[in-house]
């Protein structure tokens, strides 16, 4: 497997180039790995972040910031899904739409979860039956 450095792939992406995995085995082992390296960054702050919410209202800022980043990630596979359209490539097309819907969908499941960090309102005894 001929993978480029980071040093490599950076000097790659600023001359407006990017690396190209030549078969199914090196992106596969390319998407393993970008898994892995998230998840070993990442994965102690989100936790510890985690932790440390004490009440239903504290996630409303997680996910308003969440639904925005996962929004924008939406609007982006439009776009992919428009030029992948023009390009005439129809297997592609149907794999980013899939990809976007899902995430538009996302972004509504989220919205919905920062909603539910609002507190309901307390029902007086005397009007609850």
């Amino acid at each position: 497997m001929n993978v480029p450095s980071k040093l490599t792939a950076l000097a790659a992406r600023l001359m407006g180039k990017a690396w190209v995995h030549q078969s199914t085995e090196e992106l596969a082992a390319a998407l393993d790995k970008q898994v892995e390296q998230l998840r070993d960054t990442n994965m102690p702050e989100h936790l510890a972040g985690a932790a440390s919410l004490t009440s239903a209202p504290a996630y409303q800022p997680g996910l308003i910031d969440l639904r925005g980043d996962i929004y924008d990630a939406a609007v982006y596979l439009d776009a992919l899904t428009t030029s992948a359209a023009a390009l005439g490539d129809a297997d592609l097309v149907e794999t980013l739409r899939e990809a976007g819907e899902t995430a538009h969908e996302l972004v509504a499941r989220l919205a919905a979860a920062a909603h539910a960090t609002i507190p309901a309102p307390a029902v007086p005894v005397s009007s609850a039956a």
